[in-house]
């Protein structure tokens, strides 16, 4: 059975330098990721162990505009953000130890998951990093649903290797590790129902809202109109962040 967790928060921003130097003058540290030519867009990263934040936008109009959703439906969803000047969180990018079997298991189930493809980027030293990623067409009633991702080794290896890149730093902040996404949805119970499903759990429900537990973390899904995720929580901030919630444009990260 593929192993599955949360990989990394993709963001949309309007300009990634931009919104890395807001998050770095309160202490958490990203680094410019690269760029996806197939796309037009670029992101910044900043890593907390293995999950990350991806802040993404567009450097290419052009190219942005030629391709459909049905091929890449956060990317396209990103690329909308960036035309409407909308900056809020995206989606997540789950992490699988076994794209085929994730990918057969939900083709199974009757979810319209796209075709298994190599995604590719450079690095800001040129290497060329590449990975494994499907993406789902469609929506859940307007939530967007996550995109599946394998990387090439091992876990322990990559983790190695992007501490030896100078890509998983400490960040002045602290400790930070992501616990929590926070969705609002028009109907919490339907769409944590249907997240649990595509991660092979389930969802329970706690006072007004339902979680859903993916290895040491969870999925928080709340009654609201943004039908979006709204906020990532945070352990181990520090006294810089401890107890606070800092906003970007509508984009929220609190720090417990």
């Amino acid at each position: 059975m593929a192993v599955l967790n949360w990989d990394h928060t993709m963001i949309n921003v309007q300009n990634v330098d931009q919104a890395a130097r807001f998050f770095g003058d309160h202490g958490i540290v990203f680094a410019r990721g690269g760029r996806h030519e197939k796309w037009g867009t670029e992101n910044a990263l900043g890593y907390f162990g293995l999950n990350y934040i991806e802040l993404i936008s567009v450097y290419d109009e052009a190219r942005a505009k030629d391709f459909p959703r049905a091929g890449a439906s956060a990317v396209y969803d990103a690329v909308h953000d960036y035309e409407q000047n909308v900056q809020r969180i995206n989606t997540l990018a789950i992490r699988t130890s076994d794209i085929e079997a994730t990918h057969a298991r939900l083709k199974q189930a009757g979810v319209p998951a796209g075709d298994i493809e190599v995604g590719k980027r450079l690095d800001e030293q040129g290497h060329l990093i590449t990975w494994s990623i499907f993406f789902i067409d469609g929506t859940i009633d307007g939530l967007p649903y996550p995109f599946f991702i394998q990387w090439q080794g091992s876990d322990e290896t990559r983790e190695q290797k992007l501490k030896d890149q100078g890509l998983i730093v400490s960040h002045p902040a602290g400790d930070l590790l992501a616990r929590q996404a926070v969705f609002h949805v028009p109907d919490p119970e339907k769409a944590a129902t249907i997240w649990g499903q595509l991660l092979d759990g389930q969802s329970e429900k706690a006072a007004a809202e339902y979680r859903i537990q993916l290895q040491d973390r969870q999925l928080i899904f709340k009654q609201g109109s943004e039908n979006h995720i709204v906020q990532l929580n945070f352990d181990g901030a520090g006294e810089q962040l401890k107890q606070q919630t800092i906003a970007f444009d509508q984009i929220k990260l609190s720090f417990i």
